[in-house]
């Protein structure tokens, strides 16, 4: 078979399989079986998150560490911005382990997944932020349109949200992949304003995590 075609078919079999709420273009069909693809090849990875969040008059800018091993093995260290020093490890199920930073750093935690020490300022888990959560978000999106356009070897997907009441008021997200067909930039909007903007950067893929990095 015709390498192109192979590959065509193949992007379009990982897009069929994936039951995604929005009925979007042809361009946006194939970036997100492109995205499919593109994660089922993963089984580990690390990288540098750059996180802006809006809440009302609240703005909180962060930077993480991140290590996650399938299927559900996440560590985040905090190395800047708010709650620098701290922690948390999450591997599975409605439980992180972790600490805070600064003079709390010596105090381990149980925590609850969604207790306010362990989410960011817009309410982000752990167990949000891997690149597996980030497709699952966009294939459960419920939108009134999805589209995608390429541009100097970077594709932007463009989702407008619904019912953005049922998005805790967020009308549009915004996810741009680079040429491997993963996360660059994950960004949600209300109206004009982002309130949500995350980066990606130092992508290893498949790499060898020792058991200690799953260890606080």
């Amino acid at each position: 078979m015709n390498p192109m075609v192979a590959a065509a078919a193949a992007a379009l079999v990982a897009f069929l399989s994936v039951p995604h709420a929005a009925l979007g273009t042809q361009a946006a069909d194939v970036a997100l079986a492109k995205f499919t693809s593109a994660w089922d090849a993963v089984h580990t990875y690390t990288c540098t998150i750059a996180a802006h969040e809006v809440r009302g008059k609240d703005v909180q800018d962060r930077t993480y560490k991140l290590a996650f091993s399938r299927p559900n093995n996440m560590r985040m260290d905090i190395v800047g911005g708010a709650g620098r020093g701290g922690a948390a490890v999450w591997q599975g199920g409605d439980t992180v382990y972790g600490h805070q930073g600064g003079f709390l750093s010596f105090v381990r935690l149980h925590l609850n997944i969604h207790d306010p020490k362990a989410v960011s300022l817009r309410g982000t888990t752990v167990a949000q932020a891997s690149f597996g959560a980030l497709l699952s978000r966009i294939k459960g999106l419920k939108t009134s349109a999805l589209d995608a356009k390429d541009v100097a070897g970077l594709t932007t997907l463009t989702a407008i949200v619904l019912d953005p009441a049922a998005e805790s008021g967020v009308t549009k997200v915004v996810m741009i992949f680079g040429s491997d067909h993963l996360p660059v930039e994950y960004d949600e909007y209300q109206g004009d304003v982002v309130v949500d903007r995350v980066r990606y950067s130092d992508y290893k893929g498949n790499v060898t995590l020792p058991a200690s990095t799953w260890k606080i």
